[in-house]
């Protein structure tokens, strides 16, 4: 081998030197960049700098989020409470005047399938925005989009936001015009709040919301599918709730019965789920005819959706072996 030709004193002190050499190297290196960093930190903005408290204030993108909904089971993320957003005062000769808004219009209709290839979203447009007196160009007219829990606090802070965008007349849209457009997650509920503000006052607008895209025709609850003389689902309000009832009457004299009800998203996302079950024991009396049932409320997050797939199944078996029946159909919400 060729370091059979050196001594081994030879080899300790080259790995030595050569060991010295690659420590020197790496701690220049690492003091190098410590530099850098704590240069590049000292050339920062001050938090007060923050440019996106003045973009809102000028009419463009204040605050948004790269998913303009959801997706199943991962509802949209939330921004922190949004302060008041309040332009400049009025220059000379401008109107004096609250911002009053009148009722704006909105419409809601399925998104571009430009923006929307996989045709999961909806599209509202809110417009036709004005006040019942003239108000001065630096007021600011900003609409937030949320769940229902999307909220105005009485110090104007707004909560719950996923996304919001403000304008003044003095910039308005490039067509000159004020106006507000959001894309959101088909099937599911929504509001928008447009808060006018400026420092003679406050007005704002409410308008829940939401674009049926799988759900056209479905009944609306509470309702009945199936045959309840048979095997049937129940949706009824009970205490300001929806309660989902899964129902089968069965002619007795059976063993193992298994009685479940689901509800499901129209993209198969689980949003609530509940069973019931008899299991035959010899030393007990035997189920006597009639109806079994089971209940079922929704998740929390099935509380999002404006419809969903509601399923129940039925596994019986008695003297003639194993039965098995399943009912499922679409039911809407609002």
């Amino acid at each position: 081998m060729i370091q059979s030709n050196h001594s081994p004193n030879r080899v300790f002190k080259f790995q030595t030197k050569n060991a010295t050499s690659k420590i020197f190297s790496q701690s220049l290196l690492y003091l190098v960049l410590f530099i850098s960093i704590q240069f590049m930190n000292c050339s920062e903005k001050k938090p007060g700098s923050d440019p996106s408290a003045t973009i809102g204030l000028l009419g463009l993108n204040a605050g948004t989020q790269t998913d303009q909904g959801s997706n199943d089971g991962k509802p949209g993320e939330v921004l922190p409470p949004i302060p008041p957003v309040v332009g400049p005062p009025a220059a000379p000769g401008q109107p004096l005047n609250a911002p009053i808004l009148n009722d704006p219009q909105n419409q809601v209709t399925e998104a571009p399938l430009a923006q929307d290839q996989y045709k999961i979203y909806g599209k509202i447009l809110v417009n036709n925005i004005s006040f019942q007196q003239p108000v001065h160009n630096q007021t600011t007219i900003t609409a937030y989009i949320g769940r229902r829990n999307l909220k105005l606090e009485p110090d104007g802070t707004v909560v719950n936001a996923i996304e919001f965008r403000t304008l003044t007349p003095g910039n308005p849209n490039p067509d000159g015009n004020l106006w507000f457009s959001f894309l959101y997650r088909s099937n599911e509920k929504y509001r928008l709040l447009l808060v006018a503000r400026n420092e003679f006052g406050s007005s704002s607008k409410e308008i829940d919301f939401s674009h049926n895209r799988d759900c056209i025709g479905a009944p609306l609850a509470p309702a009945t599918i199936g045959d309840c003389n048979d095997h049937c689902i129940e949706a009824s309000l009970v205490g300001g709730q929806m309660e989902f009832k899964a129902k089968y009457k069965h002619p007795g004299d059976i063993g193992d019965l298994e009685l479940e009800i689901y509800a499901v998203s129209v993209t198969g996302a689980p949003l609530g789920f509940n069973a019931t079950y008899h299991h035959f024991d010899p030393a007990q009396p035997p189920l006597p005819p009639g109806f079994q049932t089971v209940k079922m409320t929704l998740l929390e997050y099935g509380k999002n959706h404006m419809c969903m797939e509601l399923q129940s199944f039925i596994s019986f078996e008695d003297g003639n072996g194993n039965h098995h029946n399943f009912i499922y159909h679409k039911m809407r919400l609002e």
